[in-house]
């Protein structure tokens, strides 16, 4: 008697499954419209290009020294960027259930933003002369460094789960070692 209500049971939880994953399979995934591949990277290319150019054209001696100190420490810049990029967000977004804490909340934003920014550009410089690090013995140029890092950015933007692991870490890098300069001037 036991063994035919564990049967029956089980049969019954298996059917209740392919019914579920037959419910889940006719789902339309593509209700959004979908942005071409070719398009991300040409994009993601651009905006590196643009915000690298003009980081490395206007503080090429601060973006060497960021790029000594993510090869000096790339964990502890990895665990900076961590605390920036999630504690910072979640102390803003705290700040900002307050009318007074969205005072300090607005400017916190629009500071992220920034770092952010900045820190996407500093890793796509990274990711670069990390690569002509390999290929070349010689002093890398900043410009050199920041096309290669682009093309490798606009092509791990189009690989979909490994390609944005990738750009996640090499990002959450160039955060950290930027919020962490921010850290030491402000202290």
């Amino acid at each position: 008697m036991a063994l035919q209500r564990k049967s029956l049971s089980a049969s019954l939880g298996l059917l209740g499954l392919v019914a579920l994953a037959g419910v889940a399979s006719a789902q339309s995934y593509e209700s959004a419209s979908q942005i071409s591949p070719i398009f991300r990277a040409g994009l993601s290319f651009a905006i590196d290009i643009l915000v690298g150019g003009v980081l490395v054209a206007a503080l090429p001696t601060y973006t060497r020294e960021t790029l000594a100190e993510i090869r000096d420490d790339p964990g502890g810049s990895f665990l900076w960027g961590l605390l920036v990029g999630i504690g910072g967000l979640i102390a803003l977004i705290v700040l900002a259930i307050t009318v007074i804490g969205l005072i300090v909340a607005i400017p916190g934003f629009l500071l992220f933003i920034v770092l952010s920014v900045a820190g996407g550009a500093i890793a796509t410089v990274f990711l670069g002369s990390t690569v002509t690090r390999l290929l070349s013995d010689s002093r890398q140029s900043l410009g050199l460094s920041l096309v290669i890092g682009a093309l490798i950015a606009a092509t791990f933007s189009v690989i979909p789960l490994i390609g944005g692991l990738v750009l996640f870490v090499v990002d959450t890098i160039g955060l950290g070692v930027v919020g962490r300069n921010v850290y030491r001037s402000w202290s």
